[in-house]
């Protein structure tokens, strides 16, 4: 017996061992200088700019800094992650067994929707130029009224109703969004959530479409097929991006988010490998216009000041950058020219 109890504890060391020897074996992803401008990179920006068009850094699956390799696919807290430039957060709530609101992605994170709630308010107080978007697109438990109740009525109290975009009455969500200039949202977010209208109590929720076909009434448009990102990074880059700009511009307007992320495996290895031939992909967008008219959203992993100035650099290609902001603008992206 003493034998066998041995040889089990030798043989979880040797796992434990070999796990740490995968997970510390991770390519690590870049790490680029804080630049303060970014957190209010949108005052740069002309108010004429409609919010369908802009070039927005976006941020997938938020919350899960400090998970597990496999389920880690940012770095940055919330905080960090607002000063870097995104504008988009991809969110996902878990209510656990005790009542505590977390962010997750298969696993529980310890990071509260109550922290997020905060940053964002503190973010908006701070910086009243700027503008947010908050895509629910998952909630654990699913299709619970009081559950999506809760969540949005914390919302509302952390940032007030005024914060919150919401259609006039008589005016359809998707046409009061697509009528939307970042002038006339400066200060405010927009809220989506990734199920039929009035699921909720709260007219501000507004629609987003499913994975791979649109909802009634959807202001924003984020196609994911599993098949397209689980592919390898070139293939990724040179064919099913332009798969997925194909998807969201047959619809009549609204936001369009790009998934610009890869998926399975150990995530920050998969981004540090993906990120040269997403990032140079981006930057060429300038010099392809055709291309270029159809970005709104970018949504990646492992944020950081770089792959948002990126992003954000393209809005001086299509116009919208604020003529008496231009040569602070170009100061902010020199900055990391670098990089």
């Amino acid at each position: 017996m003493k034998k066998r109890k041995s040889v089990f504890v030798i043989l979880l060391c040797v796992l434990a061992v070999t796990a740490v020897g995968i997970f510390s074996a991770c390519e690590k992803t870049e790490q680029t200088p804080s630049v303060p401008e970014l957190s209010e990179w949108m005052a740069m920006i002309d108010d004429s700019a409609p919010i369908t068009d802009l070039a927005i850094p976006g941020s997938h699956d938020s919350g899960t800094a400090g998970m597990i390799s496999l389920c880690e696919t940012q770095d940055k807290d919330f905080a960090g992650q607002l000063a870097a430039g995104a504008r988009y957060f991809d969110v996902r709530v878990r209510q656990k067994g005790n009542g505590d609101l977390v962010f997750y992605h298969t696993l529980s994170s310890n990071n509260s929707y109550e922290t997020f709630l905060s940053d964002i308010s503190s973010f908006l107080e701070k910086n009243p130029s700027e503008f947010l978007i908050l895509d629910y697109q998952h909630r654990d438990p699913s299709g619970d009224r009081d559950y999506d109740n809760l969540l949005f009525s914390m919302l509302q109290s952390a940032l007030g109703e005024d914060a919150l975009l919401c259609a006039p009455d008589g005016m359809s969500d998707t046409d009061y969004v697509n009528s939307l200039t970042i002038g006339d949202v400066r200060g405010k977010v927009l809220v989506t959530l990734g199920d039929s209208k009035n699921v909720c109590d709260y007219s501000f929720v507004m629609v987003r479409d499913a994975d791979e076909s649109a909802r009634d009434g959807s202001v924003l448009h984020s196609p994911y097929i599993g098949d397209y990102n689980r592919s390898d990074s070139s293939e990724y880059v040179e064919k099913y991006l332009d798969e997925y700009i194909k998807l969201y511009t047959r619809y009549d307007g609204g936001i369009c988010v790009l998934q610009g992320q890869l998926t399975g495996g150990i995530l920050e290895d998969v981004e540090a490998r993906h990120n040269a031939n997403m990032s140079a992909w981006i930057r060429a967008l300038k010099d392809n216009p055709d291309l270029l008219k159809d970005i709104n959203v970018i949504m990646r992993d492992y944020l950081n000041s770089k792959k948002c100035c990126d992003i954000i650099e393209l809005n001086k290609y299509k116009g919208y950058v604020a003529p008496l902001k231009a040569n602070a603008f170009d100061a902010m992206v020199a900055k990391l020219a670098n990089y």
